[in-house]
């Protein structure tokens, strides 16, 4: 049975968000399937366009760290457990869990992992609710937080506020990035102001010192941006140490996304890390040219007169001794690689093709949630 605390926040008892490069006990994927958008019962379109990149991901990620898959059902779980085994899957390194899911987008509809100093690790739930755009979204996977607290044998934290893993970013240290556009926000926290929330963030992830990206608004994101989150964090800047920030750029003006980046680079220029320190930055391209869908795409809400997508290379996974890279056949992919080769020297670097996926709206990092090590 689920415990769910109520009289304490996550920070009254000693617990924080972790960095993403601290160590892993484990790495959370929602296995693509039936879409709420799939014409028909028998519908496994979205699956075959997706699975290619799960088993590439699952694979790279195994040998590393346990792989703990949320499947739609018992046909599919067989299915999945048969595919690794072909492919020669160590299957005592995958867990495979069957439950409700619609879609893949374990960042946001799953737990946010916090670990305390005693050895205790935690989950705390964000209320998902679909973006604030997709309302059937949130009510069938509202629950799956809950649901993995009773798979892992942990207790839950339940924020008042709605929220989702993309949208933050911690340095394991105290301080935390977001986008206003994706938390301050009507569609999520209506009525609830910049200091209410960010009291909330501190009680349940242990942070002190916020640091607050623009983003844009979301008719901008999704008729113009190929995005449905609103700008989430983890497309725009990412911490590769307590106070070293990768933010995307690109020198290209024409680029739907550049005033929003210049925007963005000016608030981190003026940010500071929670010792007062000013962030050392480092500009992350963007693909060159942008990338395009092909195809019609599952996410109605995207593209409409547009088949511009969000892909940056900021969206990579950082787990045990390895980062996966969103790949998209761009001649930017080798700089991308280089820079975090760079930032993460003691672990692989690895590429991932991902742009059948980044036409959805998100790439490896939107895609995975890692649970902490105690």
């Amino acid at each position: 049975m689920t415990t769910i605390i109520e009289n304490k926040t996550p920070k009254e008892l000693g617990y924080r968000m972790p960095a993403e490069w601290e160590k892993h006990t484990a790495i959370w994927l929602q296995w693509p399937g039936k879409h709420l958008c799939s014409t028909g019962e028998k519908d496994l379109s979205y699956q075959m366009k997706m699975e290619k990149t799960w088993l590439l991901m699952a694979w790279e990620i195994h040998y590393q760290v346990r792989v703990c898959v949320l499947a739609q059902n018992e046909e599919q779980g067989d299915h999945i457990r048969r595919s690794m085994e072909y492919f020669n899957f160590d299957m005592s390194r995958i867990g495979i869990h069957l439950t409700h899911i619609v879609d893949v987008w374990h960042r946001d509809s799953g737990p946010i992992f916090v670990v305390n100093d005693k050895g205790g690790t935690a989950i705390t739930n964000w209320n998902f609710n679909g973006w604030g755009s997709y309302p059937q979204w949130g009510e069938a996977e509202r629950h799956i937080p809950q649901t993995i607290a009773a798979i892992v044998d942990m207790p839950v934290f339940n924020a008042p506020l709605v929220s989702e893993g993309g949208a933050i970013e911690v340095n394991g240290t105290g301080s935390l990035m977001a986008t206003r556009s994706s938390i301050i926000n009507g569609n999520r926290n209506p009525g609830m102001g910049q200091a209410e929330i960010e009291q909330t963030l501190s009680d349940y992830l242990g942070v002190s010192n916020f640091i607050w990206l623009s983003g844009a608004p979301p008719e901008v994101c999704e008729r113009e941006l190929g995005d449905g989150t609103d700008y989430h964090i983890d497309i725009a800047a990412r911490f590769t140490g307590k106070n070293t920030v990768l933010y995307a750029w690109t020198e290209d003006q024409s680029d739907a996304r550049y005033p929003y980046l210049v925007k963005h680079l000016e608030e981190l220029k003026a940010a500071t890390d929670e010792e007062g320190n000013s962030l050392h930055l480092i500009p992350m391209e963007l693909p060159a040219g942008g990338v395009r869908a092909i195809g019609n795409r599952y996410d109605p809400m995207l593209g409409s007169g547009s088949d511009f997508t969000d892909a940056s290379y900021l969206n990579y996974l950082v787990t045990n001794n390895l980062v996966l890279v969103p790949a998209f056949g761009n001649a930017n992919d080798a700089k991308a690689n280089k820079i975090l080769a760079e930032c993460f020297n003691d672990r692989n670097i690895v590429s991932i093709p991902v742009v059948s996926l980044t036409a959805e709206g998100g790439t490896v990092h939107c895609v995975t949630q890692q649970q902490p090590a105690a």
